[in-house]
């Protein structure tokens, strides 16, 4: 399941992807430059979590390899959720799943616990009684993924097909942990090359650009009001060293990206062809599996970006977020309409900081 070839020409690990998605959500600069980027929802049912255990417990030599579902997981290319009811299942077949691979209960422990980090749990709001006339055991993986709109469910199980779910199969991890790889390698080492470098600027101009047509557009009082508010947050200790830390913070996600120069030798560039061409390949098997999606609305865009978000967000990060990827309103005031959704909404919850989140487990 896994590949242990030593390392490629170019040594950029697919996990860097995960810092390039992570500066296109937060900054919007970067959104027009890694708009291409694939990233897609699966939910894994009870066969894909055992299946990688086993692996795991019974079959892996290196320690430090992981399987291409693992890798696709640890890139970004893939949001991994699950309900919570996974862990019943999983837990109740541990103990058979540790003798059959000869490691022990307490290996088989630990090493669910380390899979359990890459999941997203989450506690479906519904009770998924037409899926559990199929089998009811499927029924919690079923109800999350339309619960999610995810993209698929990843199981070996022909029940959810019956049931008019979208799945994938083992076969789809190389493909996607495939993708990773080249993509990780032709974005990073266009943000290091001279023409990242233009593009670089180019989205710091159009940021800049951006800002100052929104403040022509204020009116005077609001004007000076943001004048005033500026120059006390420049000038006070603490908004002063916010500022500075958001700065940091931005700047941080570019450094995690490794971006770098590469020599122009003819076994690089051979290496850099071939991941465009793995890159493009990927992508579209990828996209041919996806199903085809109308026009988002509000909200299935604000799931989308709590899907994504490692940590609960403001309504107003959300909102902010919604307007930056494309979608269009005529509310007068779109943070406050985007906060009656969230509420509304039984698949949103918010934490003792007031901060927004899907329903996740405990």
């Amino acid at each position: 399941m896994a590949d242990e070839r030593k390392q490629a020409l170019v040594t950029i690990p697919s996990d860097a992807l995960r810092a390039l998605l992570n500066l296109r959500d937060e900054v919007p600069a970067f959104r027009q430059l890694f708009r291409d980027l694939i990233q897609i929802v699966v939910v894994l049912d009870a066969s894909a979590v055992q299946g990688e255990l086993r692996w795991r417990l019974g079959s892996r030599i290196n320690l430090t390899a992981r399987t291409g579902l693992h890798e696709a997981i640890d890139s970004g290319a893939v949001i991994a959720v699950a309900p919570i009811f996974l862990r019943q299942e999983i837990e109740k077949h541990l103990p058979l799943i540790a003798t059959e691979t000869g490691a022990g209960v307490e290996a088989a422990n630990a090493e669910w616990d380390r899979v359990q980090r890459l999941i997203r749990f989450y506690v479906p709001n519904g009770d998924g009684a037409e899926f559990a006339l199929v089998d009811p055991k499927d029924s919690p993986y079923a109800l999350t993924a339309r619960e999610l709109d995810a993209d698929f469910v990843r199981t070996t199980d022909p029940h959810f097909v019956q049931m008019g779910v979208t799945v994938i199969r083992p076969e789809l991890d190389r493909v996607l942990r495939d993708y990773a790889r080249a993509t990780s390698v032709l974005v990073t080492v266009k943000l290091g090359s001279g023409l990242a470098l233009t593009l670089g600027i180019q989205a710091f101009v159009e940021l800049i650009r951006a800002i100052i047509e929104m403040i022509v557009k204020l009116p005077p009082a609001i004007k000076v009001l943001l004048g005033t508010a500026v120059a006390i947050a420049v000038l006070h200790p603490t908004s002063r060293e916010k500022l500075i830390q958001w700065v940091k913070k931005n700047w941080d996600r570019v450094e995690e990206s490794k971006p770098l120069f590469v020599s122009t030798s003819q076994a690089v560039v051979k290496h850099l062809a071939e991941a465009a061409k793995t890159s493009r390949t990927t992508r579209e098997v990828i996209k041919s599996r996806l199903r085809v999606r109308g026009k988002e609305t509000a909200l299935s865009h604000a799931r989308l970006i709590c899907l994504r978000s490692e940590e609960p967000l403001t309504s107003d990060e959300i909102a902010r977020r919604i307007l930056a990827n494309g979608y269009t309103s005529r509310s007068k005031n779109f943070t406050a309409y985007v906060r009656r959704l969230l509420r509304q909404d039984g698949r949103f919850v918010t934490n003792a900081e007031g901060l927004w989140m899907l329903r996740a487990a405990a």
